[in-house]
């Protein structure tokens, strides 16, 4: 193997390893923080601005050794594991055990726990240019990126359809850094260099000890989760049943589900909307069935119960550890609530939701319009939809009264009547008939015994907490809708002001850094910023659609990620043919035209057709952005000239615009606007650039 070949390799095998590195992490932050749309975005906002940092580190770098590159990619084969078992360890240390940390702290430890290895990981792409011209045999700037595509594509490819279904992190880590230590071990086996690898060989045996042994993944678990009777990695989520004392609880993605002494919560989402039908014929359950809950349902004696619970994770674990009685003649369906309500032809006379609050696009859809007019058209005549959130009992905040006022708003465009019931949660009924507040004397009505709703309703349920409660609400109040989440606007601000909190002060440090970087930036350079901004808004976008139609993140961010990813390596061999300065600035009119016309037609669909997209068209609109996106690396490269050394410069402006893009939209856009306002804003930004361009 010559240093050519080597130095490809390199390339190759950093970019199959730092992106399952990447998606590996992302998943993992989810899991430790209940992850929504900050999570994902402060994740990969984190990881694209320290990767772009790292590379322009390297940018000062003249000549480098061939043994410094092995040693590096050796070093950098070995951090993933470190960084995955850091985020578990150091989650239990930085962060009181079963309290959700607020903003700031989650992105300061998202910081802390990345950083190393994207410094590193971008650090290494522009030494191998650097240690290939050293060699003399200099690799263009646009081979290098191709390379780097081609290692991501793999990487992504193999997350997606192989690591995602078969392998835990570790054993994931193990399976993508192997290739990258057997090529830096054979770079450190040549004269000069043999005592690093003696060095190394202990760090190695340990690396492949602790990610291969299943008892140790288990264990890194364990500050987070006390004692766990159960593990698994779901394509779904992590899914996690533990023992404290002599309860046992499910968690799914960090989110506790079920612990088997929730006797009141089981009890208040059952009665407070069966009890209110004289007869009970079919119910369906949407998550929420482990535990006492399906037994209080089947006190009512329908004649069918269905259950639907999106991840079979869930339910086998539940059913394996008592937690959903076997031989229950509930029928257990595992799929996507909505996508059964939208698909099935049965008709319910008792719709209930048991979900976590609409704190992110894939739970909101459950709370919006749209989900309830396919709930609408589920029930019978005059059957119950109920759902709940959360609240505080004694003093109503103004946001929590927003929440309420929008879910009410949002109800009563599909059902005559609302009532709020305030139990330990505020418990929302819609029914087109009647609806009682006095829950015990209905149930007594009917001959159902129950431990909490008949001997302490009338204390806690009182009249004048139910009078208030639903005298509070604001009668104009906007819908809440699946494009436009007024609720998780409202849930955001929760979050925020529960913590005392605030993201503007972070939005207003980073907007002040940006201009300062601008300032310095190349026209070209910027060109790139805007598309890496562009890109990943466009990423977003297509995520939280994605999202919204089908529900289901956790599974799908790996494949979301590698059609984003598997149009730069065409793209950018496209854009390393030969075609002179005057084609090449033609060329990029061209391609920043493509891109807005995409823009544009992403506008209409959210703007006007709204129609459900097969995902299939989704992952091919991601592959056509991302090829128009590589195309402009290796021209932009070419134009400011190799003598110039404009690698590290055009990497960092992309990788940097794609951070910001990123964040902005992610946390700020979407959350606040919605998607059409995101949309014009992206557009908006390409017009600028175009602008900028022409005036040169």
């Amino acid at each position: 193997m010559n240093s050519r070949e080597y130095q490809a390799l390199a390339l190759v095998f950093l970019g199959v390893s730092s992106v399952t590195t990447q998606l590996l992490t992302i998943r993992e932050f989810l899991s430790q923080f209940h992850g929504n749309e900050i999570t994902v975005s402060l994740s990969i906002f984190t990881w694209l601005l320290l990767t772009g940092l790292g590379s322009l580190i390297a940018k000062p770098m003249r000549r480098a050794s061939p043994g410094l590159l092995s040693l590096l990619l050796l070093l950098a084969a070995l951090m993933p594991l470190t960084q995955i078992a850091s985020i578990r360890f150091l989650r239990g240390i930085a962060f009181v055990h079963g309290l959700s940390p607020g903003f700031y702290p989650v992105f300061l430890f998202i910081i802390a726990t990345t950083a190393p290895y994207c410094l590193l990981s971008g650090f290494i792409i522009p030494l191998v240019q650097i240690v290939s011209r050293s060699t003399g045999s200099l690799l263009e700037s646009g081979t290098v990126y191709s390379l780097d595509s081609a290692g991501d594509i793999a990487g992504g490819l193999l997350f997606s359809f192989i690591i995602v279904y078969l392998l835990t992190p570790f054993k994931a880590v193990a399976a993508t850094s192997t290739p990258l230590i057997v090529l830096a071990v054979k770079g450190l086996t040549r004269p000069g260099r043999v005592k690093f690898l003696i060095l190394f060989m202990i760090p190695i045996l340990g690396f492949y000890l602790f990610s291969l042994w299943p008892k140790l993944e288990t264990e890194t678990l364990m500050g987070q989760y006390g004692e766990v009777l159960s593990y698994g990695e779901s394509p779904y989520g992590r899914i996690i049943v533990t023992r404290e004392g002599d309860q046992k609880s499910i968690w799914g993605s960090g989110v506790p589900l079920y612990s088997d002494r929730e006797v009141v919560n089981s009890e208040e989402k059952i009665h407070y909307a069966l009890s209110q039908l004289d007869r009970v014929e079919s119910v369906l359950l949407v998550s929420g069935g482990l535990g006492e809950t399906l037994e209080e349902v089947f006190k009512y004696k329908p004649a069918s119960v269905d259950y639907v619970e999106l991840d079979p994770f869930v339910t086998g674990l539940g059913t394996d550890h008592g937690l959903i009685r076997k031989g229950s003649s509930a029928n257990i369906i595992n799929t996507d609530g909505r996508r059964h309500l939208k698909e099935t032809e049965h008709r319910y006379d008792a719709v209930i939701f048991d979900l976590p609050e609409p704190d992110s696009f894939q739970l909101n859809r459950f709370y919006t319009s749209e989900c309830m007019a396919l709930v609408k058209k589920s029930l019978r005549g005059k059957g119950i939809f109920a759902m709940s959130v959360d609240y505080s009992p004694n003093y109503i905040s103004r946001l929590e009264r927003q929440k309420l006022s929008i879910l009410v708003s949002t109800m009563k465009t599909h059902f005559d009547n609302v009532l709020i019931l305030p139990g330990e949660k505020a418990y929302l009924l819609a029914r087109d008939g009647e609806l009682h507040e006095d829950i015990p004397s209905r149930i007594s009505i009917k001959g159902i015994s129950s431990s909490y709703v008949s001997a302490f309703f009338y204390g806690n349920v009182t009249g004048e907490r139910i009078q208030a409660v639903n005298q509070a609400i604001d009668s104009v109040a906007p819908i809440n809708r699946d494009f436009s989440p007024g609720l998780m606007r409202i849930v955001f601000a929760d979050w925020f002001a529960r913590y005392g909190s605030s993201p503007y002060i972070f939005l207003f440090v980073v907007l002040g850094l940006v201009t300062v970087y601008l300032i310095f930036l190349r026209r070209e350079e910027y060109l790139l910023f805007s598309t890496g901004f562009v890109i990943m808004g466009a990423e977003m976008l297509v995520v939280f659609s994605f999202q919204v139609i089908y529900g289901y993140l956790y599974v799908q961010i790996g494949a979301i990620v590698t059609a984003f990813l598997a149009g730069l390596l065409p793209g950018a061999l496209l854009g390393k043919s030969s075609w002179g300065r005057l084609a090449s600035h033609k060329k990029l009119f061209i391609s920043e035209a493509i891109l807005m016309a995409l823009l544009v037609l992403f506008l209409v669909w959210i703007g006007v057709y709204r129609i459900d997209l097969p995902p299939a068209v989704f992952l091919a609109y991601c592959v056509v952005f991302s090829g128009v996106c590589g195309f402009q690396f290796p021209v932009v490269a070419y134009l400011i000239g190799e003598d110039k050394g404009p690698l590290a410069g055009c990497l960092a402006a992309d990788l940097w615009g794609a951070a910001l893009g990123t964040l902005a939209t992610g946390t700020v856009l979407i959350p606040l606007w919605g998607m059409e306002i995101s949309a014009i804003v992206l557009i908006t930004l390409k017009i600028s650039s175009i602008i900028l361009k022409a005036l040169k």
